[in-house]
């Protein structure tokens, strides 16, 4: 019963450390003029414009990529193949 009580004590402390922090830290957004709502739609404008460029990054490079793959698989499929005959001859 008493380990009971000494986890809930944790508990009860812990939670009221993380709201005094959470208190500070919005103060001190509030100070420098951020409020909760504008944070969010800042973070989800950031991951859409994370997306973007990503997709931008993925448009630019498979162009390259299938024009490189034009001269590199039938060259890999060429070496292969050959590996394969000398295989067999041994």
């Amino acid at each position: 019963m008493n380990k009971v009580n000494f986890d809930l004590r944790k508990f009860i402390g812990t939670a009221i450390k993380l709201l005094l922090i959470c208190l500070l830290v919005g103060w001190v957004l509030s100070v420098i003029d951020l409020d909760a709502l504008g944070f969010i739609r800042f973070l989800s404008q950031s991951v859409r414009n994370a997306g973007e460029l990503a997709a931008d990054g993925v448009r630019w490079a498979v162009p390259y990529i299938l024009l490189g793959a034009v001269v590199v698989i039938p060259l890999f499929v060429l070496k292969f193949g050959l590996g394969l005959l000398k295989g067999r001859r041994k």
